[in-house]
């Protein structure tokens, strides 16, 4: 016989005693992710209400509550130009970016027009070119004295300045172009997945193939072109470097150029008007999505059923032709003929001097102590920035799309902040957040600080990178290694993070490119000996060294490119590998 081993009551409250400090320690863990969210994005957003009521910098002594300068604010014409032009320039740009994307998301899905297939490839690529890298290499192309186009003019009819980038036209031309990939990705997943049976019944109907995409086509997808529309207007409220360096020059200020000019260009700094504007924009982002939810609430959008879906695609004719037109057309405006204007431009010895080219430029730029410094800075902030704000969006995606209740919500609401503001404001929440509480003061005017910020307002971006991935990851993978006795810290390192690795490193370089090319937040937070590539390629570009400044984006594109290499062969060295071992694994 077994001998039975008692249960003493000893070992009973010894069991007892473990389980209530493993709660103690979750809740703990739980209640310090929830504080440090609302520390690092909760708390520097509310500096902005209090900054609209506070007049001077939170270190200053017997600063008063007053609403003078929220009334001078709004009763300054200034303001309201500045709307109005922040208003024209989302209307504009948001429209064309979600028509465009639209558009050539249904030819890349439902129909059969030639090269279709290059466009998720293009648009993907389009996505790893910073914007202030593309608006470069427009400025180089359209500047009115020296822009490559008008010296083409020149030369062959004699024109001058016949084509000026820095202009109402040339701001809504680029910003539009640059959004259309984000807005072509966003609505791509909702073309593909529609059920074409519909279209094919309105044209048995005796409906043609355009009046189908517009009465059938477009409305079956409405949630998603307006969602679309919605992020691209967000995105472009957003936006420094275009009306920085475009509409800045031709007098034209939207949101972000006016506060930056409030806190630099002016003297004293006007911290509550650019306070009073920040508040605006984020009014207006409320607004954005509250009209979201009216257009959208009480009206069925459903496309897929349990029927099988057609999937043939549509016959265009002899006008597939012309939107393969298209599409080459967009590949030149949007990539080759912007990324082909720096190469040229960090080839000539001087900017504008076409007949002879040289690497002197390239060789000035290793050369240079600073120069080669800031190269190195961007690249620690960027890889480092880059990981930790992918493990953040990843950390925080995952409990959103696995818990309910107050924390997901919660979490929702922190990761949405920095979405809703654009690099300035949040530039400047942070900087009053750290001079507001006296154990953070000495964050001020230091690298840790600017790295923060851009970390922060990476997340964002980030999180719409992984959710994809984490919202195909089914619950009961994770259940059935739970079942077979795995802990849940094993079953998120084994089985989580080694699904969606692919999808992470992808998110990690984009961030990385991202955090490289942000000009917004340095050019407030940036302190003295620590200057990213943004900075220093502008101060290049207002010291009229345009050849120098296209030479150090170049750099950055030509290590961003062998990093793509890289990534590309060992995925498909790991999908060799994985084949080898599979067909191993079943040889007889």
């Amino acid at each position: 016989m077994t001998e039975r081993v008692p249960v003493t009551d000893g070992g009973i409250d010894s069991d007892i005693r473990a389980t209530r400090l493993r709660v103690l320690l979750r809740g703990a863990l739980w209640a310090l992710f929830v504080v440090g969210l609302g520390i690092v994005f909760i708390f520097p957003a509310t500096m902005i209400v209090i900054g609209v009521f506070r007049d001077g910098l939170p270190t200053a002594a017997d600063v008063p509550w007053t609403f003078d300068g929220f009334v001078a604010a709004l009763s300054n014409p200034a303001t309201w130009t500045t709307l109005l032009n922040s208003l024209i320039l989302v209307a504009a740009g948001g429209t064309i970016s979600t028509a465009g994307g639209a558009f050539f998301a249904w030819i890349g899905t439902n129909t059969d027009v030639p090269f279709r297939r290059a466009l998720t490839p293009l648009m993907i690529i389009n996505l790893f070119i910073p914007p202030l890298f593309y608006t470069f290499g427009w400025i180089m192309l359209g500047n009115a004295q020296n822009g490559l186009f008008n010296q083409v003019l020149r030369n062959l009819w004699g024109v001058e300045g016949l084509i000026n980038i820095q202009s109402w036209g040339g701001l809504i031309f680029t910003i539009s172009l640059g959004f259309v990939p984000f807005a072509y990705l966003l609505m791509l997943g909702a073309f593909r997945n529609r059920d074409q049976s519909l279209d094919e019944a309105a044209s048995i109907s005796g409906a043609g193939t355009f009046r189908t995409f517009f009465t059938i086509t477009i409305p079956s997808v409405g949630p998603a072109i307006t969602g679309a529309a919605i992020l691209i207007m967000v995105l472009i409220f957003q936006s420094f470097e275009n009306p920085y360096l475009l509409g800045k020059p031709a007098g034209i200020d939207v949101f972000a150029t006016q506060i930056y000019a409030y806190i630099r260009d002016t003297t004293p700094a006007q911290y509550t008007s650019a306070f009073t504007l920040s508040l605006m924009v984020i009014l207006l982002v409320v607004v954005l999505f509250s009209i979201q939810r009216g257009l959208l609430r009480g009206r069925s959008f459903t496309t897929l059923t349990g029927k099988t879906s057609r999937r043939d695609p549509v016959r265009l004719g002899a006008v597939r032709w012309v939107f393969a037109a298209l599409i080459l057309l967009f590949l030149l405006l949007n990539l080759v003929i912007p990324l082909g204007a720096v190469l040229l431009g960090s080839l000539q010895p001087t900017f504008g001097v076409l007949n002879r080219l040289t690497l002197d430029n390239y060789t000035a730029v290793l050369a240079d102590p600073l120069l080669r410094s800031s190269l190195v800075q961007t690249a620690w902030v960027s890889v480092v920035g880059g990981l930790i704000a992918m493990s953040v969006a990843f950390l925080t995606t995952y409990i959103v799309l696995r818990r309910r209740g107050f924390l997901r919500a919660y979490v929702s609401l922190a990761m949405w902040i920095p979405w809703a503001l654009p690099g300035i404001v949040l530039s400047l929440a942070f900087l009053f957040a750290v001079l507001a509480v006296p154990g953070w003061s000495g964050l001020y005017g230091t690298p840790l600080l600017l790295g923060i910020v851009l970390v922060v307002a990476t997340i964002p971006l980030c999180v719409r990178l992984i959710e994809g991935a984490l919202a195909q990851l089914s619950p009961e993978l994770e259940e059935a290694g739970k079942v077979s006795g795995a802990s849940q810290s094993r079953v998120f390192l084994t089985i989580v993070l080694r699904l969606i690795l692919p999808s992470f490193l992808t998110g990690w370089f984009l961030a990385a490119l991202f955090i490289s090319g942000n000009l917004a937040v340095p050019m407030l937070l940036a302190p003295p000996g620590f200057q990213p590539v943004a900075v220093t390629a502008l101060t290049l570009y207002v010291n009229g060294d345009y050849s120098g400044a296209a030479a150090l984006f170049m750099i950055i594109l030509f290590a961003a490119a062998i990093v793509i290499g890289l990534v590309g062969l060992s995925r498909l060295l790991g999908s060799r590998i994985s084949a080898r071992t599979s067909a191993t694994n079943h040889a007889p």
